[in-house]
């Protein structure tokens, strides 16, 4: 049938493009590679629908389904009596002895509650593992839709769109493809309109579905561009702003915020500008009604990040007096911020005994040889992804701050060098120049440059190759779209650092080669920031 896979071998064989034995429990091929064998997925039928006209058409269609329907008038209303919105019973459809679907090619998908319900449980099924995530729930907004029993039309086209577009993925769908489309564009239509009606413009669903669409447009990018997504990035944040951080405290706009936020300062860390999200007001009172956890501290300091980064960028326009006084005032931030940063970590150990990862032979034999051996023989495996996720985004801050102490004490080096030879033309100097005002600062400030040594920081490149190292975890078939999200981000950060410096060449290839992998992974936006294919 057009759009179903023909192959019935196990994910594994069938990643490896290669024929699998059937064997079950576990294939032949896995046992003899020492690969892991995830077993064998049921596959749907897709059955021709059209919308039912008459109450009683839709009342035994949807009998089979998950959730039982309502009368509808204009929106869509109504879901299933007290869902469960866990991925691991999110596999109903992939269970079922058959699936109720969703249209043939010429056709518009069922938009009924049942069939929007059976979507969104297929799409968390394939987008978020089934084994515990950790501290990463919290972050999960999607997990809240099932249990909405209302939904305004732009998060139900925004929803309904976003989980087409992963199940044509999947299937290798066009007609999918082209669906989730239309309703992508209705999405669009109908938030338009949310955001001029008084009524729905601040509304929690109002900016879940502007999330949504730019959750569509991380993995399909349509226009073959990053523009639409920078786009609904910027869109976000405007209604973040306005919305104001006490809108945030809890439920759906607690959730959506964690996760906005995440998306808000990777968008401001990859232009190097400011962001009202590293401001007091809206690192608090968002957690208000929760406290904070491991996963929300870490991104605290991330948040701080894109200001110094901006301030480093000044260093080409200032003056010699002007790039002592900058480096004066970011090196002693750097330090408090490398402090904190290692005693939450060390708090976070005296709370959790057990180790938080562990070194194990490395099984990623695509992208790890060259010609000398495996570049990382060992590979970094964690208590679960929410762990994972932290610890990367702790060595991504670490990376850059170490990187940028490095710059800084380059720089305070070169500048001692110019004071020394102030020293000898004193009586020439001109007390108003750049050079008078640096002998002065040197004057008031005695010896500005007898700094704490940075000892093991001057290695930035360790915390990078850790992020490298933990690459094959957060790819497991088991961590389905969630693991690669998770990974892109600290991947780019690593490769981005060590790409200036033709030592780490080796690294920064095999970085690449990796990040090629998670754009497969219902990343495509990436392509259009990394540029690589």
């Amino acid at each position: 049938m057009v759009g179903i896979a023909r192959s019935r071998g196990c994910a594994t064989c069938r990643k490896r493009k290669i024929a699998c034995g059937l064997e079950r429990p576990i294939c032949a091929q896995c046992i003899k590679s020492r690969r892991e064998c995830p077993g064998y997925r049921q596959y749907p039928v897709f059955i021709a629908h059209k919308v039912p006209h008459d109450e009683n058409n839709i009342k035994s269609v949807a009998g089979k389904m998950v959730a039982p329907p309502v009368e509808r008038c204009g929106r869509l209303q109504g879901t299933a009596k007290n869902p469960e919105p866990c991925p691991a019973q999110s596999t109903a459809i992939g269970k079922s002895n058959q699936v109720t679907t969703l249209f043939p090619a010429a056709q518009q998908v069922s938009a009924s509650p049942a069939i929007r319900q059976q979507l969104l449980q297929e799409y968390l099924h394939l987008h978020l593992p089934e084994a515990n995530f950790g501290l990463m729930r919290r972050r999960m907004w999607l997990l809240r839709l099932p249990e909405l029993t209302h939904m305004t039309s732009a998060l139900e086209f925004s929803t309904m769109a976003m989980c087409l577009a992963k199940l044509s993925d999947v299937y290798s769908d066009q007609s999918l493809k082209y669906e989730s489309l239309k309703l992508y564009n209705h999405g669009l239509n109908h938030l338009q309109k949310a955001l001029w009606d008084p009524d729905l413009m601040l509304h929690d669903q109002t900016l879940a579905a502007c999330i949504a669409l730019a959750t569509y447009e991380m993995s399909q990018c349509p226009g073959d561009s990053k523009n639409a997504y920078i786009s609904h990035t910027r869109g976000c944040e405007t209604l973040v702003r306005i919305r104001g951080p006490e809108a945030h405290t809890e439920g759906l706009g607690h959730q959506m915020f964690v996760h906005f936020r995440i998306q808000g300062l990777l968008y401001a860390l990859d232009q190097k500008a400011r962001t009202f999200l590293s401001e007091p007001a809206w690192r608090e009172i968002p957690w208000r009604s929760e406290p904070k956890t491991w996963f929300d501290r870490v991104y605290d300091y991330l948040a701080l990040v894109p200001e110094l980064l901006r301030q480093g960028d000044m260093f080409p326009h200032l003056d010699i007096d002007g790039q002592l006084q900058l480096a004066l005032h970011l090196i002693p931030h750097c330090w408090k911020l490398d402090r904190d940063l290692d005693n939450l970590l060390e708090s976070q150990k005296a709370d959790h005994p057990e180790p938080f990862y562990w070194p194990e032979p490395s099984r990623d034999d695509a992208s790890g040889n060259d010609s000398e051996g495996m570049l990382f023989p060992v590979a970094y495996h964690f208590q679960n992804l929410g762990i994972s996720n932290c610890i990367m985004v702790h060595w991504s801050v670490q990376a850059m701050l170490w990187h940028g102490m490095v710059q800084l004490y380059r720089l305070m080096n070169d500048l001692k060098l110019t004071f020394a030879t102030l020293g000898r033309m004193e009586d020439r100097v001109d007390p108003d120049s750049a050079m008078g005002k640096l002998r002065l600062l040197m004057n008031c400030k005695g010896d500005v440059f007898d700094l704490p040594p940075l000892h093991h920081r001057t290695d930035f490149a360790a915390p990078a190759r850790n992020i490298l190292q933990s690459v094959e975890y957060c790819m497991l078939d088991k961590m389905v779209d969630q693991g690669p999200k998770t990974m892109a981000a600290p991947l780019r950060i690593a490769i981005e650092t060590l790409k200036p410096y033709p030592q780490f060449k080796q690294e920064v290839e095999w970085g690449e080669r990796a990040m090629a992998q998670v754009q497969q992974r219902s990343l495509r936006l990436l392509i259009y920031y990394t540029g690589i294919r």
